[in-house]
């Protein structure tokens, strides 16, 4: 392997990390060692690395910023693949956007803001980047990234280029079909609105401003934990069922937000699962309700 891995750092311009901590890469700060950690420098690096993990027979998974993620103590075998950093080249025409998949949400409102380009505001303080939000179909109560889609590229394990309309993405609350399909968002087709960009600033503003009322942004965490349910939000329910404050070693339900956990300093990915597992257990013996995950959990789980 280790001759292997030295093949693989001749063919990627980008970083190849091995046994890299992934509380590094993630919003939580939590997570044991990627067996193997890339940061490609560009699309042609990403195909280098899905053609050295198929001669290697490896797994892969891609991640953007670490937001909505929570990684096991016992790492991720395979290989990461960060989206981010140096894969974030936009384009601007009228009022659509060609964007790649590691540019962050903020920088995206903040280029598109600039071309009086409007609609994303919502995601004003949602710390990931444009692939894992629209994969995830990020959004902010009614407010959801797909409105805006109109089709994306990905490359496929075959290490083809595919396009996806977004009909094609079957888009959902918190959900598109990219969760699961072994593909990889490599851009994105935005159709944005034409907007003053004072009026546009003065919306961002408002948002974040909501936001740092009501979540808590000092503390690492990984975003909302749970989906809401049909008919309530899921942080209503936990914080009517007393689950606020509720801790495991370093993992708290958070008093500003019952949605919430954050980590107070040297939380576990342990400490979480046994947290939600709580939460979950205490909503569902006074509520009748199932709350289901919507963070993403990577790695070994063991029970």
């Amino acid at each position: 392997m280790r001759r292997s891995i030295d093949k693989l750092r001749e063919v990627v311009k980008g970083e190849v990390i091995e046994n890299e901590p992934m509380a590094n890469h993630t919003s939580f700060h939590i997570g044991g060692p990627a067996q193997i950690f890339c940061k490609p420098e560009n699309f042609e690096d990403i195909k280098n690395i899905i053609e050295w993990a198929k001669k290697n027979k490896l797994p892969i998974m891609a991640v953007g910023n670490g937001t909505n993620l929570l990684v096991s103590d016992n790492g991720i075998d395979g290989i990461v693949i960060q989206i981010a950093n140096k894969i974030k080249n936009v384009q601007f025409d009228r009022n659509t956007v060609i964007t790649q998949g590691g540019i962050s949400l903020q920088e995206l409102i903040n280029k598109s803001m600039e071309k009086g380009l409007g609609g994303i505001e919502f995601a004003a303080k949602i710390p990931g980047v444009i692939g894992g939000s629209i994969v995830m179909n990020a959004g902010s109560n009614s407010h959801f990234i797909s409105k805006f889609i109109k089709y994306v590229t990905v490359i496929g394990m075959d290490g083809k280029i595919y396009k996806l309309y977004h009909d094609d993405l079957k888009f959902n609350y918190r959900y598109s079909i990219l969760q699961n399909e072994p593909l990889i968002l490599l851009d994105a087709f935005l159709v944005l609105e034409n907007q003053d960009p004072v009026e546009i600033r003065k919306k961002v503003e408002i948002f974040s401003k909501i936001k740092k009322e009501h979540q808590p942004l000092d503390y690492p965490c990984a975003g909302s934990i749970f989906k809401n349910p049909p008919t309530t939000y899921a942080g209503k329910v936990l914080e009517e069922t007393n689950c606020k404050g509720l801790r495991m070693g370093d993992a708290m339900i958070s008093d500003m937000h019952a949605n919430f956990i954050i980590n107070l300093g040297k939380a576990t990915a342990s400490d979480v699962i046994h947290l939600i597992r709580k939460a979950q257990q205490q909503v569902h013996r006074k509520k009748d309700l199932v709350l289901e995950l919507e963070i993403k959990l990577a790695g070994n789980f063991r029970s």
